[in-house]
């Protein structure tokens, strides 16, 4: 009979734990569906810091609705590695940045510690909130293990413990957070801890945290462990053991980051970072109702954009696309043609690409092959996604003075006669 209400106890408490992801998967559907307020937008260009978004509704090209992702995210994007922005919601509009901070505060880790420092844990303020993942004071640790413990799972006094090592206080600390913020564009954004918890005046934005999260990942370092889904770490007083609470980088092909977050006020958040072949995405989600949510909508962005962004071979090096007059000769010209192979991941639903050929008619000799004569533009629903060179592939020399004088005089006589 005991037996017996041991299993009981312990089916109950298996149920409590599975009933509420059951139940946020069922509800998905129903998020997904929601209506949401603010402009959502798609196929924009690479946008820098202070610019509006170059981005136009989907209905304006003609995409039928089915095709674009149906997602109940409150702000997101979904961006290439470069910054080319492929669909975005309020992507300007300031909100909590919950944990995500903490990609602003790992980076400052790999900046500002030496691989091979010492850390030792120092005496940490109450003044933070769980998830607590590190021993006692006096815990000695790695650089990579206080990045772990930031990364995988967002460990609030990793966070005060980095604070304390780069910059002596906390104070200081939001200093560097914010300063450095500045240095890489991020102007709509304002740091006021480095975990992450809400508080007044601190704030973020789509566009600002996917600066952040794609110049942190091209530090090796920062990569490393935001790609890694679990890690043991032995320190002087426990061995730790960190499973990623990113659950994409078990399940999503070519996972390779970057970081999850959630407030109060933020609601469910995740940066989450995809590299097939040569082509990296990073979806941006922001304020969602449920934890689930957030990777499902993910993995929707990120699916989107591998389906239907595609490699493309826009111009083969050497191929002859005209001739450029050369005006110091009567009626000579020289070829051009492409200097370079040139291919360009495109968007396939943003329509066909156009190209169009401008030849310069200010070309005079000497011509020495490989010298620039013009260019080749490509465009896509009217921006400009790629330029090429167009060069002489031939030497051509200054004609003889006596040559040259006839050239002048028969010009001279064209002109007088027209």
């Amino acid at each position: 009979m005991k037996a017996l209400r041991n299993t009981f106890a312990a089916a109950c408490m298996v149920l409590a734990l599975l009933v509420p992801q059951i139940l946020a998967v069922c509800a998905y559907p129903s998020y997904a569906a929601a209506t949401v307020s603010g402009e959502t937008r798609a196929f924009g260009s690479v946008v820098k810091p202070d610019d509006k978004l170059d981005g136009e509704p989907w209905q304006e090209f003609g995409i039928q609705q089915e095709l674009m992702p149906v997602v109940s995210m409150s702000a997101g994007a979904l961006l290439t590695s470069e910054g080319r922005v492929l669909w975005s919601r309020n992507f300007d509009e300031q909100r909590s940045p919950a944990a995500l901070t903490k990609v602003m505060t790992a980076l400052l880790v790999v900046e500002n510690i030496a691989a091979d420092e010492v850390i030792t844990l120092p005496a940490l303020s109450l003044a933070y909130y769980e998830p607590r993942v590190l021993s006692q004071q006096g815990e000695v640790l790695t650089r990579e293990q206080l990045l772990q413990a930031l990364l995988l799972v967002s460990g609030n006094d990793a966070a005060q413990t980095a604070a304390l090592v780069v910059s002596g206080d906390v104070g200081s600390f939001v200093d560097l957070m914010n300063q450095r913020a500045q240095e890489l564009g991020m102007s709509n954004t304002q740091f006021k801890n480095p975990s992450g918890f809400d508080a007044p005046g601190q704030f973020s934005t789509v566009r600002d945290l996917a600066t952040l999260s794609r110049y942190a990942m091209t530090l090796p370092e920062f990569r490393a462990v935001a790609g890694t889904i679990e890690a043991q770490a032995q320190t002087n007083m426990a061995l730790h053991l960190w499973q990623n609470t990113n659950i994409l980088l078990q399940s999503y092909s070519g996972a390779t980051g970057v970081k999850t977050g959630r407030t109060r006020n933020a609601g469910f958040c995740v940066i989450m970072s995809a590299q097939r072949g040569e082509r990296e995405l990073y979806a941006i989600v922001l304020g969602t109702k449920a934890d689930l949510t957030r990777f499902f909508e993910a993995r929707a962005l990120l699916d989107f954009g591998f389906t239907h962004f595609r490699s493309q071979q826009l111009a083969m090096e050497g191929t002859v696309v005209g001739r450029a007059p050369l005006t110091n000769f009567l009626d000579r010209s020289v070829q051009v043609a492409v200097s370079e192979d040139t291919s360009m991941t495109v968007f396939a639903l943003a329509g066909p690409v156009e190209q169009s050929v401008e030849i310069y008619e200010d070309a005079r000799s000497p011509v020495r092959r490989g010298d620039v004569l013009g260019r080749l533009t490509f465009t896509q629903r009217g921006r400009l996604i790629a330029q090429v060179p167009l060069v002489a592939t031939q030497d051509v020399a200054n004609p003889f003075f006596v040559v040259q004088w006839y050239y002048n005089a028969v010009k001279m006589w064209r002109r007088i006669a027209d």
